[in-house]
Order: structure tokens, then C-alpha cells, then sequence
């Protein structure tokens, strides 16, 4: 009887189907590492890209917080120098006042007539003076009530005295201040 031995042909076979094994083995596995390097690269160059743009948003972020802190010192000046205006213009309505007011006073006064003291009480003056007679006095009142300084005008006192022999007549009047146009718009 013949033997055949069967024994290495199997064994090609198997030997074979093992290369197969391995080669397809090893295409899977360099597959798989080849997709991994792509995937890493990818990630990497997309994490580089992103961290580029987030560089240049800081970037303009710190430039714009320069640029926000230069508009709030501009509105702090600018803040500072309407204070500053305003209070020019109030001390230049202030200051003209008491100018005015004792220009319309001294219009107002008649003959034979003059005032001894002016005292500013906020909201009105207080005259006081001294006349050879009460028409003096009522002529003065009724000159300061005309006049567009003045809304009314109160007598407060009146005496008669003695002065270096002659007899003369006190008096206190309330000159109330009217109140401007102009400082009623801007209110």
C-alpha cells in the first residue's frame, strides 16, 4: 500500500491561510496606525489652527481694553471739564449780579437820599439808608419795584433822627430778587 503523506500538505495550507492571517494581520494593523498618525496630525493641526485664532482674539481683546480704558479717561476729563463749565458759568451769572444790582439801585435812588448799608440775604437785598423825608423813601421803593432786577420791594423800617441837627428819617427796605429769564430756562 501506498502511503501518502498528507502531513506537509496541510501543513502548506496552513502555513499559508497563517501568512494570510499575518499579512491581513499586519495590513489591519498598519491601517489602523496609519489612520491614527492621519487622526493625530489632523487633531494637531486643527488644535494649532484654534490656538492661533485664540491668540489673535486675545490679542484684540487687550487692544480694546487699551482703547476702552482710553474712552474712560476721556469721559472721566470730559466729566470733570463740564464740572468745570458749569461752575464758570454760574460764577459768571454770580458775578455779574451784585454789579447789576447796585447799577439799578444807584438808578433808583432820588436826591436828597443815600443808603448806609446793602446786605445780600439769598433771595433779596436789605437797604438801608437814610432820607430828608418819607417821599424820598416811597419814590425810592417805587424805582426799585419798576425795576427788572426787583419783584417787590417791603418796607421793614422806618424812624425819624437827629443828625448834626437836622432831622432825617431811617429806614430798612426788602428788595426781593427777581428771578431771571435766563436762569429759569436752564432750570
Amino acid at each position: 500500500m501506498i502511503r501518502i503523506n498528507l502531513l506537509p500538505a496541510r501543513e502548506a495550507r496552513r502555513r499559508v491561510e497563517l501568512r494570510h492571517q499575518l499579512q491581513t494581520a499586519i495590513v489591519a494593523v498598519l491601517a489602523l496606525v496609519g489612520g491614527s498618525v492621519w487622526a493625530y496630525t489632523t487633531q494637531n493641526s486643527e488644535l494649532a489652527a484654534r490656538q492661533q485664532d485664540l491668540a489673535g482674539v486675545e490679542e484684540e481683546i487687550r487692544r480694546l481694553e487699551e482703547i476702552i480704558k482710553e474712552v474712560q479717561k476721556f469721559e472721566t476729563k470730559k466729566g470733570q471739564m463740564e464740572k468745570k463749565v458749569g461752575a464758570i458759568e454760574d460764577l459768571k451769572l454770580t458775578q455779574s449780579r451784585p454789579a447789576r444790582w447796585l447799577e439799578e439801585i444807584s438808578h433808583c435812588l432820588p436826591d436828597q437820599m443815600w443808603l448806609s448799608s446793602i446786605k445780600d440775604t439769598g433771595g433779596a437785598l436789605q437797604i438801608s439808608g437814610k432820607s430828608f423825608d418819607n417821599v424820598g423813601i416811597a419814590a425810592f421803593m417805587e424805582n426799585l419795584e419798576r425795576s427788572s432786577s426787583f419783584a417787590t420791594v417791603e418796607l421793614i423800617e422806618s424812624k425819624s433822627e437827629l443828625m448834626q441837627g437836622r432831622q432825617v428819617v431811617a429806614f430798612t427796605v426788602v428788595a426781593r430778587i427777581a428771578v431771571s429769564k435766563k436762569k429759569e430756562a436752564t432750570s
